[in-house]
Protein backbone atom coordinates (compact mmCIF):
# COMPACT_ATOMS: atom_id res chain seq x y z
CA UNK A 1 0.00 0.00 0.00
CA UNK A 2 1.17 3.80 -0.98
CA UNK A 3 1.01 6.17 1.50
CA UNK A 4 0.17 9.29 0.66
CA UNK A 5 1.79 12.32 -0.30
CA UNK A 6 2.71 15.14 1.61
CA UNK A 7 0.30 17.17 -0.76
CA UNK A 8 -2.42 14.57 -0.15
CA UNK A 9 -1.95 15.06 3.48
CA UNK A 10 -2.11 19.10 3.52
CA UNK A 11 -4.93 19.29 1.10
CA UNK A 12 -6.78 16.65 3.56
CA UNK A 13 -5.97 19.38 6.63
CA UNK A 14 -7.35 22.08 4.63
CA UNK A 15 -10.27 20.60 3.75
CA UNK A 16 -11.01 19.00 6.75
CA UNK A 17 -14.87 19.02 8.25
CA UNK A 18 -16.16 19.46 4.45
CA UNK A 19 -14.28 16.37 2.50
CA UNK A 20 -12.48 13.46 3.30
CA UNK A 21 -9.94 12.94 0.86
CA UNK A 22 -9.88 8.91 -0.29
CA UNK A 23 -7.66 8.65 -2.79
CA UNK A 24 -6.20 9.77 -6.06
CA UNK A 25 -8.12 9.24 -9.42
CA UNK A 26 -5.60 11.10 -12.18
CA UNK A 27 -3.87 13.54 -13.08
CA UNK A 28 -2.46 15.73 -15.95
CA UNK A 29 -1.14 19.64 -17.06
CA UNK A 30 -3.58 21.52 -15.02
CA UNK A 31 -5.02 19.70 -12.55
CA UNK A 32 -4.81 16.40 -10.04
CA UNK A 33 -8.19 14.72 -9.26
CA UNK A 34 -8.92 13.10 -5.99
CA UNK A 35 -12.02 11.04 -5.08
CA UNK A 36 -13.36 12.22 -1.60
CA UNK A 37 -16.27 12.15 0.54
CA UNK A 38 -18.18 15.05 1.17
CA UNK A 39 -18.91 15.29 4.63
CA UNK A 40 -22.22 16.93 5.23
CA UNK A 41 -24.18 15.19 2.55
CA UNK A 42 -22.31 11.43 2.78
CA UNK A 43 -21.50 10.90 -1.03
CA UNK A 44 -18.89 10.35 -2.58
CA UNK A 45 -17.42 13.82 -4.87
CA UNK A 46 -14.10 14.10 -7.06
CA UNK A 47 -11.88 17.00 -6.39
CA UNK A 48 -9.62 19.01 -9.17
CA UNK A 49 -7.19 20.96 -7.59
CA UNK A 50 -4.40 23.16 -9.51
CA UNK A 51 -1.21 22.00 -8.51
CA UNK A 52 0.92 24.13 -6.14
CA UNK A 53 3.27 25.06 -8.87
CA UNK A 54 0.69 26.52 -10.75
CA UNK A 55 -1.43 28.03 -8.02
CA UNK A 56 1.35 30.51 -6.97
CA UNK A 57 0.55 32.28 -10.99
CA UNK A 58 -1.84 34.32 -11.14
CA UNK A 59 -2.65 33.20 -15.11
CA UNK A 60 -2.44 29.97 -13.65
CA UNK A 61 -5.51 30.19 -11.01
CA UNK A 62 -7.54 32.28 -13.06
CA UNK A 63 -7.18 30.00 -16.45
CA UNK A 64 -8.73 27.15 -13.81
CA UNK A 65 -11.35 28.96 -12.34
CA UNK A 66 -12.64 29.85 -15.72
CA UNK A 67 -12.36 26.22 -16.48
CA UNK A 68 -14.76 25.56 -13.00
CA UNK A 69 -16.91 28.60 -14.42
CA UNK A 70 -17.46 27.80 -18.03
CA UNK A 71 -18.41 23.86 -16.91
CA UNK A 72 -20.48 24.87 -14.68
CA UNK A 73 -22.95 26.85 -16.99
CA UNK A 74 -23.39 23.86 -18.70
CA UNK A 75 -25.86 21.69 -18.05
CA UNK A 76 -25.38 17.86 -20.55
CA UNK A 77 -25.43 14.31 -19.66
CA UNK A 78 -21.66 14.07 -20.92
CA UNK A 79 -20.55 16.76 -18.61
CA UNK A 80 -19.53 16.45 -15.36
CA UNK A 81 -21.25 19.08 -12.99
CA UNK A 82 -19.65 21.39 -10.96
CA UNK A 83 -20.92 21.99 -7.77
CA UNK A 84 -18.59 23.79 -5.98
CA UNK A 85 -15.05 26.15 -6.53
CA UNK A 86 -13.49 26.99 -3.42
CA UNK A 87 -9.80 27.80 -2.43
CA UNK A 88 -8.21 26.55 1.24
CA UNK A 89 -4.83 27.39 2.65
CA UNK A 90 -3.60 27.98 -0.94
CA UNK A 91 -5.27 25.19 -2.49
CA UNK A 92 -7.59 26.37 -5.81
CA UNK A 93 -9.92 23.50 -6.22
CA UNK A 94 -13.13 22.54 -7.96
CA UNK A 95 -15.99 20.00 -6.32
CA UNK A 96 -18.00 18.07 -8.84
CA UNK A 97 -19.75 15.16 -9.29
CA UNK A 98 -18.08 11.68 -9.10
CA UNK A 99 -18.66 8.96 -11.69
CA UNK A 100 -17.85 5.63 -11.20
CA UNK A 101 -16.52 3.87 -14.21
CA UNK A 102 -13.44 3.36 -16.75
CA UNK A 103 -11.33 5.95 -18.26
CA UNK A 104 -11.17 6.22 -21.77
CA UNK A 105 -6.91 5.46 -21.71
CA UNK A 106 -8.03 2.00 -19.45
CA UNK A 107 -10.92 1.40 -22.23
CA UNK A 108 -7.82 1.93 -24.92
CA UNK A 109 -5.44 -0.45 -23.36
CA UNK A 110 -7.86 -2.88 -22.97
CA UNK A 111 -9.67 -2.64 -26.06
CA UNK A 112 -7.55 -1.31 -28.54
CA UNK A 113 -8.57 1.29 -30.85
CA UNK A 114 -12.38 1.91 -30.86
CA UNK A 115 -14.12 0.04 -33.82
CA UNK A 116 -15.79 2.55 -36.27
CA UNK A 117 -19.49 2.62 -34.99
CA UNK A 118 -18.20 3.39 -31.21
CA UNK A 119 -15.47 6.18 -32.89
CA UNK A 120 -18.61 7.55 -34.70
CA UNK A 121 -20.42 7.50 -31.88
CA UNK A 122 -18.02 9.15 -29.54
CA UNK A 123 -16.70 11.60 -32.28
CA UNK A 124 -20.59 12.97 -32.67
CA UNK A 125 -20.77 13.69 -28.86
CA UNK A 126 -17.52 15.12 -28.59
CA UNK A 127 -18.62 17.52 -31.43
CA UNK A 128 -21.69 18.19 -29.78
CA UNK A 129 -19.54 18.55 -26.66
CA UNK A 130 -17.49 21.00 -28.77
CA UNK A 131 -20.46 23.38 -29.80
CA UNK A 132 -21.64 23.80 -26.52
CA UNK A 133 -18.20 24.55 -25.05
CA UNK A 134 -17.70 27.57 -27.90
CA UNK A 135 -21.28 29.18 -27.13
CA UNK A 136 -20.58 29.11 -23.76
CA UNK A 137 -17.11 30.80 -24.15
CA UNK A 138 -13.46 29.85 -23.83
CA UNK A 139 -12.81 26.47 -22.16
CA UNK A 140 -9.97 24.65 -21.99
CA UNK A 141 -10.26 20.79 -21.29
CA UNK A 142 -7.26 19.05 -19.41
Amino acid sequence: MTHPDAEFLALQAALAGEYSLQRELGRGGMGIVYLARDVQLDRDVAIKVLPSHLASTAESRERFLREARTAAGLSHPHIVPIHRVGEADGFVYFVMSYVEGETLGDRLRRDGRCRPPTRRACCARWRGRSRMRTDAGSFTAT
